[in-house]
């Protein structure tokens, strides 16, 4: 686990483009000014997938950056200078092979990538 020195001189290199990746959740910016909060599903078989956990995985995922975001003001900060405009997305991980989109909230709007 990183250290929470590290962790806050990590936080300072997202506007510059570089992620900050801590266990399940990536933090980085886009061209587009959008901070893109991703979280990588648990679940191991794609068939298994069910709305019902995504949308489970993504509330703790908005709550796991909220507590990030209050540990570490330095992420707010970064917000609010860059204007950002943050966006939640939940994906799931073909081991390594591919990142496969499954929904995203955007300006409190939820959309799904997956049936």
């Amino acid at each position: 686990m990183y250290s929470d020195e590290n962790i806050r001189k990590r936080i300072w290199l997202i506007p510059d483009g570089i992620p900050l990746k801590l266990d399940n959740i990536s933090i980085r910016t886009n061209d587009s000014g959008k901070l893109l909060v991703t979280g990588w599903t648990n679940t191991l078989n794609f068939n298994n997938i069910s709305k019902e956990n995504i949308l489970q995985e993504l509330n703790k995922l908005k709550s796991s950056f909220s507590d990030l975001s209050n540990s570490f003001p330095e992420l707010k900060d970064i917000v609010e200078a860059n204007d950002l405009t943050i966006e939640y997305h939940m994906a799931y991980d073909d081991y390594g092979k591919v990142g496969i989109g499954l929904c995203s909230e955007i300006e409190g709007t939820l959309n799904w990538y997956i049936d």
